[in-house]
């Protein structure tokens, strides 16, 4: 599916797999050499040398006469809110503006890393990625298509969906984790609900309204505490996917957003809950016409890519 200026969903969902290089202080993405002689003072790190090599083969460095366009370049860096109304072809410019500057004042990358800008623009793909997804709903209920499965890398309290999956405790108060961040988002009103619920079982939902959250509503899971593999972990994690998903059905609810349930603080193995996660979801649409789209919400990029991949394995399958 083309969305617009050579760029496609994968396009833009392979470059967003780096997002998590830049909010991750663990990771340095370039040094400074300091050998006088040297002609490149920035050395750049393998991975972010990646993600500069991900631009130009995902189509985000275009050929065009950037030179022409440095004021306007310039203008985004210093007022990054006009990025919120950035369209693909924008960031197409913008992107091989900051590519071909490096090769002429090396740091210039650098320099964009640390102010933020980087992720600034990572962030506008993001939301785009989330618009075009949001309305491109074409789906047979005996075929499970790439566009209603769909893994993406960010954060689950700024998606513009009617249902977002909360990956709570059994007394449903918030915590930490996605949990707090939910909560938080949503304001104080979501806790007086959840007051009124009495608490939930591991391995089934119950459903809130959303408050303050761009999403309508919350659907409240409780994952399994890992202990080892044999008490009942992998039928619970996979009970909550199907409770959630029954309820957002019988809501009417046609998007969905979910975490990677009881992988935080509760152990569960990632590649583990990822499969079940895959499985369940994709069972449960075989067999019901709604919803019509659920998105699998990753914090990391590790996750992100075991998402992709078996999302890949089920559709040759």
């Amino acid at each position: 599916m083309s969305t617009s200026s050579n760029i496609t969903l994968a396009n833009l969902e392979n470059v967003l797999a780096f997002k998590s290089l830049f909010f991750n202080n663990q990771v340095k993405l370039y040094n400074i050499q300091t050998e006088p002689l040297t002609l490149e003072p920035y050395c750049y790190s393998r991975e972010f040398n990646r993600f500069i090599t991900a631009l130009d083969q995902e189509n985000f460095v275009i050929p065009f006469n950037w030179t022409d366009w440095q004021n306007e370049g310039n203008r985004l860096i210093k007022h990054p809110e006009f990025l919120a109304t950035a369209d693909l072809s924008t960031l197409q410019k913008l992107l091989t503006f900051h590519v071909r500057q490096d090769r002429f004042c090396s740091g210039h990358l650098a320099a964009m890393i640390e102010n933020g800008h980087f992720l600034a623009i990572l962030n506008r793909l993001q939301a785009i990625h989330t618009e075009l997804i949001s309305v491109k709903i074409d789906i047979s209920n005996t075929e499970i298509m790439p566009e209603r499965l769909i893994p993406i890398q960010g954060d689950i309290t700024k998606l513009q969906v009617e249902a977002i999956v909360n990956a709570a405790n059994n007394s449903l108060l918030g915590g930490g984790g996605v949990d707090g961040a939910i909560h938080r988002a949503a304001g104080s009103e979501l806790l007086q609900e959840c007051r009124q619920l009495n608490g939930c079982a591991t391995g089934e939902a119950k459903i809130t309204k959303g408050y303050k959250l761009p999403a309508k509503w919350v659907i409240h899971t409780v994952g399994p505490v890992w202990k080892g593999g044999n008490q009942g972990e992998d039928n619970l994690l996979a009970s909550c996917y199907l409770h959630s998903l029954a309820l957002a059905e019988e809501h009417n609810i046609k998007t969905i957003a979910f975490p990677a349930i009881s992988t935080g603080v509760y152990g569960f193995p990632i590649e583990r809950a990822t499969k079940i996660a895959v499985t369940q979801v994709n069972k449960f649409l075989q067999s019901h016409n709604s919803p019509k789209q659920v998105l699998f919400v990753c914090f990391s990029q590790d996750a992100y890519l075991m998402y992709q991949q078996l999302l890949k394995d089920l559709l040759k399958s």
